[in-house]
């Protein structure tokens, strides 16, 4: 059956491959007929089987030696250009392409000339400056054209191109490019109040464009960039900004009277440009730009006085946005969405209202009730989360009910993670402000402390019923921990006026008294999410063991273990109503221990509860009382202790050493409690549910506890002491327990702490960076160290650099080519191969770079890029072809008055001759293994806990040599630049995030451990073992010391360590930088024999030195002796002496002495160095 039905499959794939070979045919018959017509339905019915995504890439030289490079109508043109742009074109076909779009830019018929700027966004960066150049004079001619089509086109496509980053780049090398592109745009901006609306909007929308490319490098991205942005790019995207937006500002009144007599639907595009100028010019961003676009400039000094200038900012803002009001309440939900989204950016610049925002988002929500824009629901919802701290108090609080509700109906759990850490922010945001308010003597405002989150029935419901289902309220009352968590950290500065101005402004304000005013918004959120430790919620239990954290560290804040403080302790009425509240919380929360369903959490709410209960408060009249706290938590302990239906071994072995631990703290603190503690363990370790470790652990425990009891006036220093901790977590070793629940509480935490993260601590982008360090800034990239390729007698000089992209998983090559010739090389082809795991993203060998008249000591920019498809090592091979004898056939030199379009074509077909190249072949590119590394973040805990279960193990040894002895080294770590890890000192700028280091002095050694992810997510763990040795050759009292570091790597798949291994010493030169030499397992195994061998000579000479044994007669005569002497010593001073402290010390223990008092005496010696630079 099987081989019939593949038999019939390729049979209908032959006649499949069999059309289509006949409309190939048939496609490029009609190309190559000189009827418009037939040449018209060819590139149709190409375009057509393109679009159906069958390959066509046949026709493509038809179609550019028929047509593109030859006369025809605009039509035939505009679909040639269409056509090709969706086609892979080889190199030669992209010279004749750009030969026919330079002659039909210079073609009298407007639409010719607007057809062949469609291509100009799809040429290669490498042929773009080339072709600028050749054809600026009609490009700035097009957008003065008196056409409309054909200025529409021009900037259509210059404001595609203009705002790349490969045109940034290029921009940088060449002067003579910028002044003309910075020319175009201002061209462009004037095109803003062109009479044609459909030019009109184009120029608004290419303005907007440069905007948001300035911003987000969006548009870079998608066309493949891949450069790194330094000073040079942002200070000459600086320059076209600043020029934008002063032309913007300056004009303002009558682009906001153009735009009003736009059509509605072309209207949207003009909010933007409008919208971003006036924030620019409010906020002084646009001052800051000037500084960074002519750094080197002296300012011209403004004689307008600064109110002036403010009040002139103020105006400008009030006008833009009565300009955009009226809008908000149209029809077409796109323009509400674009309106409102750009209202709620002017809000927050100074001077912004917050009237604005209430307009902006209240139009915004109208879309959701509406039903409308119903494919934007998590854009409406993270642009009113986003913004919802600039509003009004009563605004925010009448929202949060609202907004609940609709984070819980959003699909994509990282868009309900981050509104739901926007929503938690700003209800703390809220209690802090209006506490903060009413201490200030203002009116008390309803609504604002953090409970009303919970008001809403749903909501409550939820959070009040033990066996719901629903992920949601896991996810609130982790958002709003977390959020406390944050709270109490120190607030981030922020030097400009961004976004999260106000929000830190509100916090600063809230906390301005009082670095614990976080702590009362924190003991509400405790209050109110207590029902949390009742939830069954199928073994996960991430939420509540955030919610035990938050209630141990406030508990331990307060010191809820020494009772409530009183007045004539010193305590305000606010901290005793705030440890009142706390112990009554725990009071229910003990209660609350009978109705736990979770197993874990039992154990885990006891321990959360016992370090920090005000035992010494309990009523002694209630002992006997089965109510009383202290017997409800020994018979909770007892369960715990006794429980053998425990769902896996590792919980059960966890909760009993958490109950035994609780048992210590609580019975050394109280008598009565030692007393029922100590029968409760006699009785569990009698029993079968303990095992030989627990038995011996609850036999300490007891000795511990008796003590204690035994001698109640000098108890035990440190037995009580309060740590404040809250060991517990959901993290597990995945390759022993593997439970759903974990991997879903891992999960949760991943997306609750990455939404936390990006809101309260973000990561600046380079924008951002210049923005608030200053132009000064030396936070920026640069550009990476190229490496030359030709050896140095070479005509042709090549060098390179890369730039990878791990988003994309693309690695661009950049090569720069130099005659060193006197000729002029008409033509140089760059060959580059590929080897590993690179390949060629469009599936074509387009290795092929084609270079036209090289002049000699004129540098020549080429690019490659390529994928990654692995982890694996890979190298680019370059060869470089040129060709002396290039063009040496004769060509046509007539010129023709009337010439036929058969002669023409003829005449444009003909080709010169190539003459022989000559080869070079250059020195293979080599892409380092660590460029295919991520740095990853963790925890040391997190690191431990990754690293057994890691299956690849790869170790090998290197060494180092630095200068000075490994003590003063380690020593001068605390205080001072150690040479100690100079052959490490390259490891920062690598991809590796150092988790933990150990610095041990006695050997001068060292412990690290850092940790990375491959591109394509493989895990990879690295610790490094480093100890000091010695130099035996010393020089002129110059000491050195060598370093014997060995490397661990492990990593989660065999095929990391296995591409790793294959190389040590490329391995060691990626991530050193050539600071650390390979040493081979038989030279450590011999260097180790060689130490040992010397260790055994030097104790062989020191028994040699060792006085001869004495005979028994000799030993017998000394003895005799020594009685003697003491008798003389008695007879003398009538007393006999004591036992005498000195004695002879061994070859070993004088050896030993030695080494302790060299020691000493460094140390002692970097002491007075340290006090000495200290003064």
């Amino acid at each position: 059956m099987l081989p019939a039905i593949a038999s019939l499959l390729s049979e209908s794939d032959a006649r499949t491959s069999d059309k289509m070979d006949v409309l190939i045919n048939q496609i490029q018959n009609d190309l190559r007929s000189s009827d418009a017509l037939r040449q018209t339905g060819g590139l149709l019915l190409s375009l057509q089987q393109s679009a159906a995504g069958r390959d066509v890439s046949a026709v493509a030289r038809p179609v550019v030696e028929e047509i593109v490079t030859s006369p025809a109508s605009a039509v035939c043109k505009k679909l040639a250009f269409d056509l090709l742009r969706s086609l892979p074109l080889p190199p030669d076909l992209w010279d004749q392409t750009l030969t026919g779009l330079r002659s039909d830019l210079s073609f009298p018929d407007p639409d010719v000339a607007a057809a062949a700027l469609s291509l100009l966004p799809s040429v290669p960066s490498h042929l773009l400056p080339r072709l600028l150049s050749d054809s600026h004079a009609q490009l700035t001619a097009a957008l003065s054209s008196p056409a409309a089509s054909l200025r529409l086109a021009a900037a259509d496509s210059l404001a595609s191109v203009l705002a790349r980053d490969d045109l940034v780049l290029l921009c940088h090398t060449s002067p003579p490019l910028l002044t003309r592109v910075s020319a175009w745009w201002e061209k462009i901006a004037s095109l803003t109040m062109d009479r044609s609306d459909p030019v009109s909007k184009s120029a608004f929308e290419s303005l907007g464009r440069l905007f948001q490319e300035f911003e987000t490098k969006r548009m870079s991205r998608l066309a493949g960039d891949k450069l790194v942005g330094g000073d040079h790019s942002i200070a000459i995207r600086s320059q076209w900004v600043v020029s934008a937006v002063d032309f913007i500002w300056s004009k303002r009144s009558a682009l906001i009277a153009r735009s009003l007599v736009l059509p509605i639907e072309a209207f949207r595009y003009t909010v933007y440009p409008l919208v971003y100028a006036a924030k620019s010019v409010a906020s002084s961003t646009v001052e800051t730009l000037r500084k960074i676009s002519r750094p080197g400039e002296n300012q011209p000094a403004t004689q307008t006085a600064a109110g002036d200038l403010s009040a002139e900012k103020l105006v400008g803002v009030s006008d833009v946005v009565s300009h955009l009001l009226p809008f908000l309440s149209s029809l077409d939900p796109p323009l509400i969405y674009e309106v409102g989204i750009n209202m709620l950016s002017l809000a927050d610049v100074p001077g912004g209202k917050p009237e604005w925002a209430s307009a902006a988002i209240i139009a915004i929500l109208t879309l959701w009730d509406r039903q409308e824009f119903s494919s934007a629901r998590e854009t409406i919802v993270r642009a009113v989360v986003t913004n919802l701290h600039l509003l009004d108090l009563s605004m925010q609080v009448s929202l949060f009910k609202r907004l609940l509700l609709m984070v819980r109906n959003l699909r994509a759990e990282s868009d309900r993670m981050h509104a739901l850490a926007c929503i938690c922010r700003t209800a703390l945001c809220v209690d802090l402000f209006a506490k903060e308010s009413v201490r200030r003597g203002q009116k008390p405002l309803p609504g604002t402390d953090v409970t009303s989150l919970f008001e809403d029935s749903r909501v409550k419901d939820d959070l009040n019923n033990v066996t719901s289902k629903s992920l949601f309220r896991e996810e609130l009352v982790a958002s709003l921990v977390e959020s406390c968590f944050q709270l109490s950290l120190p607030l981030p500065e922020l030097k400009n006026s961004g976004t999260e101005s106000r929000v830190i402004g509100a916090l600063a304000y809230g906390t301005s008294y009082g670095a614990l005013n976080w702590t009362e918004p924190a003991l509400e959120v405790v209050e109110v999410c207590r029902p949390c430790v009742l939830w069954d919620c199928d073994g996960r239990t991430y939420a509540i063991d955030c919610y035990l954290k938050l209630l141990v560290r406030l508990c331990h804040i307060y010191d809820t273990r020494g009772g409530v403080k009183t007045v004539k302790a010193g305590a305000s009425q606010d901290q005793i109503l705030n440890e009142t509240r706390l112990r009554n919380l725990q009071l229910r929360l003990i209660r609350d221990l009978r109705e736990v369903h979770t197993p874990r959490i039992c154990a885990r709410l006891i321990y959360a509860i016992s370090e920090h209960f005000d035992l010494e408060g309990l009523d002694p009249l209630l002992a006997d009382d089965p109510d009383d706290p202290l017997n409800i938590l020994i018979a909770n302990l007892h369960k715990v202790l006794f429980n053998a239906d425990s769902p896996s071994g590792s919980s059960r072995l966890q909760d009993v050493q958490a109950a035994l631990i609780c048992a210590q703290r609580l019975g050394s603190r109280n008598a009565r409690a030692g007393q029922l503690l100590v029968k409760e363990l006699e009785e569990f370790r009698g029993s079968g549910y303990a095992d030989m470790v627990t038995k011996h652990q609850a036999r300490y425990i007891m000795q511990v506890v008796k003590y204690v009891t035994n001698r109640t006036e000098s108890k035990w220093v440190g037995v009580g002491e309060a740590t404040g901790d809250y060991p517990f977590s959901h993290h597990k070793l995945t390759v022993q327990f593997s439970e759903p629940s974990a991997a879903q509480d891992r999960k949760l935490e991943g997306l609750v702490h990455k939404a936390i993260q990006e809101l309260w601590r973000p990561n600046q982008t380079e924008l951002s960076l210049v923005l608030t360090s200053g132009v000064a800034s030396s936070t920026h990239k640069s550009l990476p160290k190229a490496y030359t390729l030709t050896g140095s007698s070479d005509p042709c000089f090549v060098e390179g650099y890369h730039l990878a992209d791990p988003t994309d998983g693309r690695v661009t090559l950049h090569l720069k080519i130099l005659n060193l010739t006197e000729l002029e090389l008409n033509r140089v082809d760059i060959r580059v191969g590929l080897s590993g795991s690179l390949y060629y993203m469009d599936g074509f060998s387009r290795t092929v770079r084609h270079l036209r008249n090289l002049v000699s000591q004129d540098p020549v920019l080429s690019s490659v890029t390529v994928g990654v498809s692995h982890f694996e090592r890979c190298s680019l091979w370059v060869q470089v072809l040129y060709y002396p004898f290039y063009g040496t056939q004769s060509t046509y030199e007539s010129d023709y008055a009337e010439e036929d379009p058969q002669v023409l074509r003829q005449k444009r077909s003909a080709r010169p001759e190539l003459g022989e190249p000559v080869v070079l072949r250059c020195q293979p590119y080599k892409i380092p293994l660590t460029e295919l590394l991520l740095p990853y973040q963790c925890s040391p805990v997190e690191y431990f806990r990754l690293w057994p279960s890691l299956p690849a193990v790869l170790e090998y040894t290197g060494t180092y040599v630095y200068e000075g002895s490994g003590f003063k080294a380690t020593a001068a770590q605390q205080y001072d630049a150690s040479p100690f890890l100079s052959g490490l000192k390259s490891l920062a700028s690598k991809p590796f995030h150092q988790v933990c280091s150990h610095f041990i002095r006695t050997v001068a050694g060292f412990q690290l451990c850092y940790a990375a992810k491959t591109w394509f997510g493989g895990f990879v763990g690295m610790m490094i073992f480093g100890a000091s040795e010695v130099s035996r050759n010393v020089d002129l009292g110059d000491e050195t010391t060598t370093m014997i570091c060995k490397f661990v790597v492990r990593a989660s798949d065999a095929s990391i360590t296995k591409q790793i291994g294959s190389d040590l010493q490329g391995w060691l030169d990626d991530i050193t930088d050539g600071g650390v030499e390979y040493m081979p397992e038989d030279e450590v195994k011999a260097a180790a024999a060689e130490r040992l061998k010397i260790s055994m000579e030097r104790i062989a000479l020191l028994k040699a030195a060792k006085p001869k044994p004495k005979t028994d007669e000799e030993e017998e005569k000394e003895e005799e002796e020594e009685e003697k002497k003491e008798e003389e010593l008695i007879g003398t001073d009538a007393k006999p002496k004591g036992p005498s402290t000195l004695f002879k010390l061994t070859a070993e223990e004088a050896e030993h002495r030695a080494l302790q008092a060299a020691v000493l005496q460094e140390w002692h010696a970097l002491c007075k160095e340290k006090a000495l630079k200290v003064q």
